[in-house]
Parts: C-alpha cells; structure tokens; sequence
C-alpha cells in the first residue's frame, strides 16, 4: 500500500491555491499535481517551486507549488481538490470548500418536466451578475447552467435587463417509467421547491417520445420479431380490456355471483352491438334515419347501445355526434372493425343488430362464433333481389335478373341464419316468409315525427324530388320527372319549379338542370329547403322498400304524388284517399300533380298522411314492435324521451 503524501495547503481562496507536497517514495521526482474545481479538472501542475523554509525537506526545498485560477472562481462557491495525478491522493488539506459571497435570489421555476426545467432567477445585490445553478435528479447533480437568457415579460416588468431567464434542456428525456424530483441549487443554497414529477400513468407525449427510441434502436430481426410479438398482445390486451369495459363484464360476473347466491345485486343494462357500412347520418339516406330510429328505441328499452362501422372509418366529428346521441362509436385503432369488436365484446354482447345485406353475410357466422348467446338481428334495409328484378323489367336488362337470383340466395341464407330479421315493407316481409318458412321476420319501420310546417308564399308553385341519388331508383326517378313527366306537367302549369334535393348526386342529374329545374344538391336542414314547396313527388320506377321520400313529405306536412312502387308498403291503393295520389305513366302523374297543387286535395291527404304517421310511425309505435324482438330488460325501463331533433334528409 503506498504511503500518503506528506505535505500542506497553506492558502486556499478566491485568487490562488498554494502549499507543498513531498512523496517519501520518490523523493527525486517532483509531486504531478491535478487542481479539481466541483469535479472538473482546471489545472495541472508540478510540486517543484523553491521555498526557504522547506530546505530541511528532499530535494532541499525545491517541493512548494502554486496556481492562481485561470477563471473567477464561482459566486455561489466551490470545492477545491488537489489530488496527486498517478494514484489520486489527496494533499494533506484537500477538499476545501471556498464559502459563497453574499446573495440574496429572486425568481421562480415556470417548468419542469421530463425534457427541461425553466423559470428565471437574479440576485437582488448585484442585479449585472450572472448567477448559476446547479441541477440536482434524484440527488444526482446533472448540470450547472447560467440563468441569462432574454426573457421579455421580465423587462417588461421592470426587472433591468431582462436576461435572467434559464430553459435547461436535459441531454436524454428523464425515464418515463420512473417518479423523479429534480431540485435547483446555487452552491449549498437550494432555490425554489423540490419539484416532483410522477411516473407516467398514460401514453403522454414523453413516454411516446421514449418508446419510440427504444424501437428505433432494434436493430436484428429477431428483436423486431420479439417487439412485434410483445406490442401485438400487448394491443390485443387493452382491446380486452376495453372490451369488458364497455359490456360491464366485470359487473356481469358480480351480478351472475350474486344471483346464485340469492343476493341482491346492481342492475346491469344489456348491451346491444349495431353494426351498418357507415355512420348512420340522418341527413345522408332513410336506411341511417331507420338505423338511428332502432337504436333510439333499443335504448328506451334500457340497453347500452354501440355503434361500429364496417366500411367508412368514423371520424371524430361522428364519435362526438354519436357520443350526443348516448352512442358509444366503436373506433380505430382500438377496434378496427366488426370482426374486432365481435371477438372482444362478444360475450358481453346481448343483441347484434346488422343492417344492410353485406353487414349480415360477413358478421352473422362471426357473431355465433363470439357472441353465440346474443340475439342476432337482420335489419334488411330493402331486398336487393326485389329491387333489380324491378330494374331488370324497367330497363330491358336480363343481366340484372340474373344478379337478383344470385343475391336471393344470399338473401335467403341471411334470413336462415338470423334469429329475427327486420323489414320495413309487409310486401317484404311476406315474399321472405313465403321462401324461407322458418325465418322469423318482423314489420318495423322507423320513427317519423310529425313536424310543424314553416309557411313561406312563393309566386310560382314548386314541386319537389327529395332522395339519396347514389340509390339508382332515385337517379332513374329524376330522369322520368324531367324528361318525360315535367313537359307534360308545365302544358298545364307553364310557371312551375320542380327542385331536386339530396345526398350523392352523380353527374347525370347535374346535367338535368334547365329552366324551372332547380339542382339543390345535399341540405343539411330538410326543413328550410322544403318551406316554399307546394308538393312532393316521388316518381319511382322500380325500387324495395318504403319510402324516406314519401314519409319525410307527410312529416313536414305537404303532399305527395307517387308511384304504385314508392306507395308500397305504406298504403291501401285502393283506398280512395290514397287512389288519387298514385299514378303509374308519366301522363296520369302529371294530371294528379295538377290535381294536388290545389290547396283542398293537399289538405285531406297531408291529414290523413298523419293520422298514419302518429299511428305506425311513432316513438311508442316502434318500441313496442321492437320490445316484442329484443330479449326482455328485466330492470325498470325508462319512457321514451320526445324527439326534438331536426328534421332529416333521405
């Protein structure tokens, strides 16, 4: 073990360090000095300076040394360490701690986080100095920095200069998986509070910022493979977990545990999955105004009602819609899909609703095999097959025929599958029972409120065409009504304006547009658009279905002239009332258009329309035909609220 030096520090302060050192193991050699400052080496140098009164000591005094700092030494103090430099022994005297001159500090720390701490601090003595801290994490000293950037808001208040400020960027973001406290000193003097920064508890943007490093920095396939494999289940877990959320497995578990221990247990709402291309949006088609209406009933009924879509992605505009509604929006990227939310929902799953023949062939077998205890639910929208068999006649087209006989047998599988299936139309419902016996299918239009009509007088009398124009039976009705029925109409009404309004209008019935041709296009409030209408009409050459068209027109409160195919459905034609309102050509349409623009005729049918409208297609109307569907909820059920929403756009 070697001997320790033999030697003294005689001064030590703000200007110079000075003393002597001798190594009784090397006598002949001159002691090599290393000057530390708070860690950091400033100086080196040999113990080889001659001194009188060490000449009784080796090599005859020639063992004094002196340095005088090469920078001012820091205001809020140091420690000073002269070490030997081959084997690091102190000299007799080391560490010396240089006290601090006098300060008194002013400021605040405005941030810290996981990226920086800032804020701005300046002594009160001497307002032109620069003063320094020191950076403490966990008790670890990371840093010393300046305070001396310009900060504005601190001139501007008076404070000198204005170059107090400090924003210290830490040279790797603090881990995000651990609690740290970050503390500012200046020398011993701690300024401001200990500042405590918890671990995160959500993806926040520095927890991001560190995942995402640790994946850049995979850089062999088999580690690609191992965080692939992890983040793969790690998703599948949180899609579980969302899961349970939604359907309450938990409290299911509670409940079920409950009941068989003849407990009592708080009631669980049911929960129902309802599934369609897109967003229902009741300003786009009838089909989203039928979906909604269902769901409005399903949640008077008392279920939990969720919506995933199979096709369009929902956005967050349509969450937040939906969320209005009481909704739950199933979305990326914690549900991809049906297929997503069918396995992770599934056995919480007490009703799966799926609308529109594509949305029942790909998701039926998916909801036996994940939810086989849900109750499965086609709602038809319209027969496919019914209505290109209509079209194939219309238009002289076999090859249609032929597609309709190969979507029947897709239809008719569906049917089969499903535990109920949902028709608007009788004329439907009848056809399926008749080719699948064993279906069990159900009349249930949706909800129509009976609307109070703002009047607005108009010089020329208006006629209009309300429909979603990317549905071919509405393009083709546009085409008939002003190339073949409209020449006819003006020989009788010359001043009239027939307006066409609605969603997806291809370019073809742009190209309608003429003089008393009004193209209108998508609205978002029907109402306004239809308030200096005289009349509806709907001129249908084929089709499935009831009508939106037909039903919005009595909603608002103006008549209709429509064809046998758009009356389907909805009334006796050979009912007087009704008799007078439908024609077949396009001669007889424009007669009882003529007929209907008197204010009489438009009265009684406008009133017998809503007689109808408050008795098939009313809130109680449509809860009751669904809660004859739905498996019971055996808590209380809640009424219906009225619906005040604004009127919609089919």
């Amino acid at each position: 073990m070697p001997k320790p030096l033999v030697g003294y520090i005689d001064v030590c302060d703000r200007e110079r360090v000075a003393g002597w050192v001798v190594d009784m193991e090397a006598t002949d050699h001159p002691v090599r000095l290393h000057i530390l400052m708070d860690g950091r080496l400033v100086d080196d140098i040999d113990a080889d300076t001659f001194r009188a009164d060490l000449t009784g000591l080796p090599r005859e005094g020639k063992c004094a040394f002196e340095c005088v700092w090469p920078e001012p030494l820091p205001h809020e103090g140091c420690l000073i360490e002269i070490l030997e430099s081959l084997l690091d022994r102190p000299v007799n005297g080391s560490p010396f701690y240089i006290e601090p001159l006098p300060s008194v500090l002013s400021g605040s720390v405005d941030k810290a986080d996981r990226l920086h701490i800032a804020g701005w601090v300046r002594d009160e003595l001497n307002t032109e100095r620069t003063v320094w801290l020191t950076a403490l994490i966990d008790g670890n000293p990371i840093a010393r920095f300046p305070a001396n950037q310009f900060r504005r808001d601190l001139r501007e208040t008076g404070l000198g200069s204005g170059r107090y400020g400090f924003d210290y960027v830490f040279s790797a973001p603090l881990d995000p998986l651990k609690d740290h406290d970050i503390q500012l000193f200046h020398g011993q003097e701690r300024f401001g509070d200990p500042i405590h920064i918890p671990r995160s508890q959500a993806l926040d943007d520095s927890f991001k910022r560190h995942f995402s490093a640790l994946m850049q920095s995979l850089t062999t396939d088999q580690a690609r493979s191992d965080a692939l494999s992890f983040l793969t289940s790690t998703a599948d877990t949180l899609r579980s977990e969302s899961g349970a959320d939604i359907v309450s497995l938990k409290q299911r578990g509670l409940k079920q545990r409950a009941t068989r221990r003849q407990e009592t247990a708080r009631p669980v709402a049911p929960c129902a999955l309802f599934v369609d291309d897109r967003v229902p949006d009741p300003t786009f088609d009838a089909g989203s105004v039928a979906l909604l209406s269902h769901i409005r009933a399903a949640q008077a009924l008392g279920y939990d009602c969720s919506f995933i879509a199979s096709r369009q992605p929902p956005s967050e505009q349509d969450q937040t819609r939906l969320a209005a509604l009481g909704i739950t929006c199933l979305m990326p990227p914690v549900f991809t899909g049906p297929e997503e939310a069918l396995k992770h929902l599934g056995t919480g799953l007490d009703i799966v609703y799926l609308h529109r023949l594509n949305n029942a062939e790909s998701y039926a077998a998916l909801t036996r095999a994940f939810a086989p205890t849900a109750t499965l639910i086609w709602s038809i929208a319209d027969l496919a097959s019914l209505r290109l068999r209509r079209q194939a006649n219309v238009e002289h087209r076999p090859e249609l025929d032929r597609a309709a006989t190969h979507i029947e047998v897709r239809e008719n599988m569906c049917a089969w599958i499903s535990d109920h299936v949902l028709a608007h139309s009788p004329v439907e419902a009848e056809l399926l029972e008749r080719v699948v016996p064993t279906a069990d299918v159900h009349v249930v239009p949706w909800i129509v409120p009976v609307r109070p009509r703002p009047r607005q007088k108009t010089l020329k009398p208006i006629i209009a065409f309300v429909a979603h124009f990317g549905h071919a039976p509405n393009t083709d009705a546009a085409k008939w009504l002003v190339l073949d029925i409209l020449p006819r109409l003006k020989k009788h009404v010359p001043d009239l304006v027939c307006r066409l309004i609605g969603s997806a209008m291809p370019h073809a019935v742009h190209m309608l547009a003429e003089e008393g041709v009004e193209i209108v296009g998508h609205v978002s409030c029907l109402e306004q658009a239809l308030k200096d209408v005289s009349l509806c009409v709907a001129p249908l050459r084929y089709g499935a279905g009831i009508k939106g068209k037909v039903l919005e027109a009595w909603s608002a409160g103006l008549p209709i002239v429509m064809t046998p195919i758009a009356a389907e459905g909805l009334v006796d034609s050979n009912d007087p009332v009704w008799r007078k309102a439908i024609a077949e050509t396009a001669e007889d349409f424009a007669q009882k258009t003529v007929e209907f623009l008197k204010p009489a005729a438009a009265r009684t049918q406008v009133t017998a329309a809503r007689k109808l409208l408050r008795e098939r297609f009313s809130d109680a109307a449509i809860q009751t035909l669904l809660e004859d569907i739905f498996p019971p909820v055996m808590e209380d059920v809640s009424p219906l609220p009225e619906d005040t929403s604004k009127t919609v756009l089919n």
